[in-house]
């Protein structure tokens, strides 16, 4: 029936959007080594994407041999006339170890900064490791992800993938439930009243979830509030009138075959 494959596309297109959504920003992994006895700074990598007035985390995991010393992150913001504007610099309470040194297998490590008084949408960010001496630093691809929300903002760019998930999943499984009892019922005539309250209601979900969305876009909120809510909205509101339409003419097509068959 058409109304499935309807209902699937749908379904298909809700979980992959958000997949896409929510993945965090991403630094390759790399393998850092300091043949010499003297202080080093080893480019990690660069992010030119447009960022947000807002808290940052870089998380990943590291191993190390023979470090000397101390080594550490730092991270930089270059506004385009070349000023660099020092984000983080040396240990941290926020780092987990807050220190690289010796000979280690793989840890885990977390550190901060945040964007509050800069103006991210210019500014290019880059991180450094340094070394104050021989070794070997390896580390896994990095995740930078924004740890907070911003004054003016509904909830925060992580809240807004956690949301879109959860919503996601829900529309899916609601849809799903609809395109079943759809092949099941409509051709022998049965649950009219229940699907076509199923199509209504996701209609109402819909014109709900647009709304929300149109306002956050209207007061100025930035995509990963507003994103959420159009997509769901946008979607209820074509399928779900669609495959009401669809259903209502199976019905009747249903009910004049009942009314053949008896005649005969």
């Amino acid at each position: 029936m058409r109304i499935i494959a309807i209902l699937l596309i749908g379904l298909c297109t809700v979980f992959a959007s958000f997949a896409f959504a929510s993945q965090p920003i991403m630094f390759i992994g790399t393998k850092i080594e300091n043949d010499q006895p003297i202080s080093k700074t080893f480019h990690v990598g660069t992010l030119s994407q447009k960022l947000r007035n807002a808290p940052y985390a870089v998380t990943g995991k590291y191993r190390c041999e023979n470090v000397e010393g101390k080594a550490h992150f730092e991270a930089w913001g270059v506004h385009p006339n070349g000023d660099r504007e020092l984000l983080v610099d040396g240990p941290m309470t926020s780092i987990k170890p807050p220190e690289i040194t010796g000979t280690s297998s793989w840890r885990e490590f977390e550190f901060h900064f945040n964007l509050l008084d800069a103006h991210p949408e210019s500014v290019t960010l880059e991180i450094n490791i340094v070394m104050p001496g021989k070794g070997m630093i390896e580390l896994s691809p990095l995740l930078l992800s924004d740890i907070g929300v911003p004054s003016g903002e509904w909830f925060s760019n992580q809240t807004g993938g956690l949301l879109g998930g959860i919503l996601g999943t829900l529309v899916g499984i609601y849809c799903g439930t609809i395109g079943t009892l759809c092949s099941f019922l409509v051709p022998r005539g049965k649950g009219k009243c229940l699907l076509l309250g199923l199509f209504r209601g996701g209609i109402i979900i819909g014109a709900l979830s647009l709304s929300v969305g149109i306002i956050a876009l209207i007061l100025g909120q930035p995509w990963h509030v507003w994103y959420t809510f159009v997509l769901i909205g946008g979607l209820m509101c074509f399928l779900m009138p669609t495959g009401l339409s669809h259903i209502k003419k199976e019905y009747a097509q249903a009910e004049l075959r009942k009314m053949q068959a008896f005649d005969v």
